[in-house]
């Protein structure tokens, strides 16, 4: 390892030889957001991505370009290849500047950004050195200038979460970038690995398991359509109403796939017995053993919307059954699949749905039935890919919402199925 560096990513980076596939923006905000700005010596730990965001979010007051803001948002990408060094020490060292120019060049050259004008990287310095000013006014009490630069926000230099940093450094990135890449459609499903996502974009689909959502939702993060079935939304009293029995009513003779969602208090219990006596209290009714065996899965995607709030807007719960449902059926009475997801008869059926909106379909089952891990969830897989072309559909046609009118929840989660018109 001599010449290169491990990535977060796994990927082995030439810092002196960098080429500019190997460039990814996953590693570079792991790494930014574990990393300290002053050299570890504010007050607290405070990144350099959440410095880069802080960037983003002043140029953007300001007015500027999106390529500014993009610009603010990469300006010290470089750092997490190649790190940083104090600016004495820095500027005894010559080749670390054509080093550091070279790499991030060559990054911003991956994200549209090669040819910035003199003006606009004036515009990123301009901002950078602003927010250098009010952090060491927050986070050392001393002014690095003798006169103080604008500055358009209040900014957050509190010491933050370094796992909610990363995933917002990527959601500003993917938002910042998304007419580069073209629609984007992810569908999401829980499975015995975790989770699998299915995205489907106008270049063709990924699908991978994942131990994680927030891995996902990081990854996916400005997505135009983030689908998962998992209950989102979660009741607190009997007053608040969840979409379960107005969705059984769509797929009458399937009904029974459609668990009754616990409350929020069991969710958070870990004893089935405990968490079944708590959801009679709370809903007047017992916890089945279906339903507390994805707790576990409703609590990830609960605790995420409560770390970062964007994401409410964003992840959608769906049902791939009801899905189904309305793919196959054109009049206003809605057939289900009867057959089960289990069997290959029922995932025969399921496909043929599907590749009547979408022509990848069946490169996508060859895929999943010729990879080791991914045949084993088959089901699974295709429930993941149903929701992405549910999506895709919804992007194109529109979304309704089963009930018409959703309540929110507690903490202002719209209890809702998402399906396309």
């Amino acid at each position: 390892m001599s010449d290169y560096i491990l990535t977060y990513t796994k990927t082995r980076f030439y810092p002196l030889r960098p080429i500019v596939e190997d460039i990814r923006i996953e590693d570079i905000a792991h790494s930014l957001s574990l990393m300290t700005r002053a050299n570890g010596h504010f007050k607290h730990f405070y990144s350099v991505a959440q410095h880069a965001i802080n960037c983003y979010k002043e140029a953007k007051s300001r007015g500027c370009s999106k390529r500014i803001q993009l610009g603010c948002l990469l300006h010290d990408a470089s750092e997490s290849y190649i790190s940083d060094l104090t600016r004495p020490v820095k500027g005894q060292l010559s080749e670390y500047f054509i080093i550091e120019e070279k790499l991030q060049s060559l990054i911003y050259e991956k994200y549209g950004l090669g040819d910035l004008t003199e003006e606009e990287k004036h515009q990123i310095k301009d901002v950078d050195d602003a927010l250098l000013y009010f952090e060491f006014i927050e986070l050392m009490g001393i002014p690095v200038f003798d006169i103080p630069p604008e500055k358009h926000m209040e900014h957050n230099f509190s010491q933050r979460d370094f796992v909610n940093v990363e995933s917002e450094f990527i959601y500003i990135f993917n938002r910042l970038t998304q007419e580069q890449r073209g629609f984007s459609s992810v569908g999401i499903d829980g499975c015995r690995a975790g989770w699998v996502a299915v995205n489907i974009t106008k270049e063709g689909f990924e699908v991978e398991l994942y131990k994680s959502i927030v891995e996902i939702c990081s990854k996916y993060s400005d997505s135009d359509s983030i689908l998962v079935d998992m209950p989102i939304g979660l009741p607190e009293s009997i007053d608040e109403i969840r979409p379960d029995a107005e969705a059984r009513k769509i797929i009458a003779g399937r009904s029974s796939c459609i668990f009754n969602t616990p409350c929020r208090q069991s969710v958070y219990t870990e004893d089935y017995f405990e968490a079944s006596s708590i959801n009679k209290q709370v809903l007047g009714k017992g916890l089945s053993k279906q339903s507390f065996a994805i707790c576990n899965n409703i609590r990830e995607i609960d605790e995420l919307l409560e770390k970062v709030p964007e994401f409410k807007e964003k992840i959608k719960e769906s049902h791939p059954e009801i899905c189904f449902a309305m793919l196959q059926s054109t009049g206003p009475y809605k057939e289900p699949i009867y057959e089960s997801k289990h069997t290959e008869e029922g995932q025969y059926a399921r496909f043929t749905v599907l590749e009547q909106y979408y022509d990848r379909a069946a490169d996508f089952v060859q895929y999943i039935h010729g990879h080791p891990r991914l045949s084993k969830i088959s089901e699974d897989c295709i429930d993941a890919l149903c929701l992405a072309v549910t999506g895709m559909l919804g992007i194109k046609n529109g979304f309704r919402t089963v009930p018409e009118k959703p309540m929110c929840d507690s903490r202002g989660i719209l209890m809702q199925m998402v399906c396309a018109e």
